[in-house]
């Protein structure tokens, strides 16, 4: 049996993106494991037995180190995507890609409420609106419709950032 055959068997991880925002400002994070530039919003897998707004608030205090977040809302949009053959090898050949819902979440906290968790987190930082699509459009095969899957959801979710934008 060829690698894509035994790839198309394997199922896909529920992950959880928490599109994390304070003001008009947007926090990127910097996986270690990851090239220089490639930025995301945190997020993380779905563990057995706990719900996706569980597992979003256990992410934000795993790779951040705070709680200090107020839950907006759980979008629509999903993004669905395949890993390439080496991301495939790297979650230990248990799935072929995710299946990616997303959280709007307003910080509450600052700065110095921030403790990255140094075995996951490269750095973090803070975009505006306006130069965010700069950080987050990856050539990256895994993550076609990330960019996409986002402008969407700040469109569903406008109602929160027109006053801060």
């Amino acid at each position: 049996m060829n690698k894509l055959v035994q790839t198309k068997k394997l199922s896909y991880r529920d992950n959880v993106s928490c599109i994390v925002f304070k003001g008009d400002k947007f926090l990127l994070v910097q996986q270690i494991k990851w090239p220089e530039n490639f930025w995301k919003f945190p997020q993380g897998g779905v563990n057995g037995g706990e719900t996706e707004e569980q597992a979003a608030k256990r992410e934000l205090l795993e790779e951040l180190g705070t709680n200090k977040f107020r839950f907006i809302g759980k979008s629509i949009q999903i993004n669905k995507y395949d890993w390439d053959d080496e991301s495939v090898k790297l979650a230990g050949h248990r799935w072929r890609g995710q299946i990616q819902k997303f959280f709007l979440v307003e910080c509450l906290g600052d700065d110095r409420d921030i403790k990255l968790n140094a075995n996951e987190l490269r750095r973090y930082k803070w975009v505006k609106l306006k130069n965010l699509f700069v950080h987050i459009d990856h050539n990256n095969k895994n993550y076609t419709n990330y960019k996409s899957s986002i402008e969407k959801i700040l469109q569903e979710f406008n109602d929160c950032f027109t006053q801060n934008a």
